[in-house]
């Protein structure tokens, strides 16, 4: 029976060798391949980190273009609604004559884009 046992015994750790040697072969290139997809990884993410900050400022550089295009249309509109404020004022001088009336239109003109800013509250 002790004969047996051992016999038993060596073909389990043949058996367990045989099993085991080509598992932690592959395990070691398993880990090989890991280890060549985290670098591959870490260069891929640097690339798409710098391709991230690229897109962040030529966006910010698009924003200040869009205010800066947004100046003069809201510029003009305040010298439109400045202009329509003294228009009642010019109407209801009377002047004679064509010099008049173009000195008028002049003053109007003048007194709407040189009339200082109201602060405005935001």
């Amino acid at each position: 029976m002790a004969q047996m046992l051992q016999i038993i015994t060596a073909a389990v750790l043949v058996a367990l060798c045989v099993c085991l040697v080509p598992l932690l072969l592959q395990l070691k290139r398993t880990a090989v391949a890991l280890e060549r997809l985290a670098d591959s990884a870490r260069e891929d993410l640097g690339g798409i980190a710098r391709d991230v900050h690229e897109v962040r400022r030529r966006l910010d550089g698009l924003a200040d273009l869009a205010a800066a295009g947004m100046a003069l249309p809201v510029s003009l509109g305040e010298s439109l609604a400045r202009l329509f404020q003294c228009l009642p004022d010019a109407l209801e001088r009377r002047t004679s004559g064509w010099l008049g009336l173009v000195i008028a239109g002049l003053k109007l003109v003048l007194g709407a884009f040189l009339r200082p800013k109201e602060p405005t509250h935001e």
